[in-house]
């Protein structure tokens, strides 16, 4: 079965649709076979949806202008990235105003600053930094993480945020793979671990759970639901086993696995249980 097939058939069990957008709603710069439909069907029968990234490039102004330019049409409020994750780390922590060293781009507008923190980018005042925040794009990343590295060293009871936890991410222009912000801030926590010091990054998209509780929290805000959203009426659907899929299924969310983007059958047969969905599809619709 395809999966718009099944949401037809059960819209009545859920109460939001949670969507990862690359490798599921669109293949680089053009929309999935029956991605249209489904956001269609979901704006006609009242089923709020909620797209789910870990890009952390690109505000959410240019994430919805790029999922536009692939047919696409969703507003800004649909979109919850892990760059949005940082206002509610901010407010948690209660580190509204304090300066952080940015490594790379955090979209424009800027997720920090949107989030209640100064920016810095001049090494030249990381002392006066309350943390460090691995960001995206490029930029010199030897330069900096030497820079990042020997800050920790200084001061290894600062924080060290990484909005996207991803270690690589796919290029869908040049079929290859990019090494994501995730996989910097491992790489640092390594260098630090092997000089002795344990300084522990925050990741903040998926699969960690303050995303996925986000999105059950605003869908009970914005449609004035009296109760708390049960985990079990929401329905994450993704192509990616340890992060779509690890995510949902940590805090309870029905998972739904779509074999269209970066997992192929034989990882899906040999994954542990932990990262088996409850339903796997072949495609949105039928090409």
């Amino acid at each position: 079965m395809y999966f718009n097939d099944f949401l037809m058939k059960n819209r009545a069990r859920y109460d939001v649709l949670l969507c990862d957008i690359d490798g599921t709603l669109a293949h680089g710069s053009r929309a999935a076979t029956g991605a249209v439909e489904l956001l269609d069907f979901c704006h006609k029968n009242d089923l709020p949806v909620f797209l789910l990234t870990n890009d952390s490039n690109h505000s959410l102004e240019e994430k919805s202008a790029i999922i536009e330019q692939a047919g696409l049409i969703v507003t800004t409020e649909e979109i919850i990235s892990a760059g949005s994750m940082l206002k509610y780390f901010v407010e948690e922590n209660h580190i509204a105003g304090q300066k952080f060293f940015v490594l790379g781009d955090l979209g424009k507008p800027c997720f920090a600053e949107h989030a209640g923190l100064e920016v810095c980018r001049n090494p030249d005042q990381i002392e006066d930094c309350a943390g460090i925040i691995i960001g995206e794009g490029k930029y010199n990343w030897q330069g900096f993480l030497h820079v990042a590295f020997n800050f920790f060293i200084r001061h290894p009871d600062r924080w060290l945020l990484s909005p996207n936890p991803d270690s690589y991410w796919p290029s869908h222009v040049r079929g290859e793979f990019g090494i994501g912000a995730g996989g910097k801030a491992r790489f640092l926590r390594m260098l630090l671990h092997e000089y002795g010091l344990e300084v522990e990054p925050h990741f903040l998209g998926k699969p960690y759970p303050g995303i996925y509780r986000c999105a059950l929290e605003e869908t009970q805000r914005r449609w004035n639901l009296k109760e708390p959203l049960s985990p079990a009426r929401a329905l994450m659907l993704g192509d990616s086993l340890t992060s779509d899929i690890a995510g949902a299924k940590a805090i309870g969310i029905t998972s739904a696995l779509l074999m269209t983007g970066i997992t192929t059958p034989e990882k899906l047969a040999t994954a542990p249980e932990t990262l088996q969905p409850d339903l796997t599809f072949e495609g949105l619709a039928q090409v």
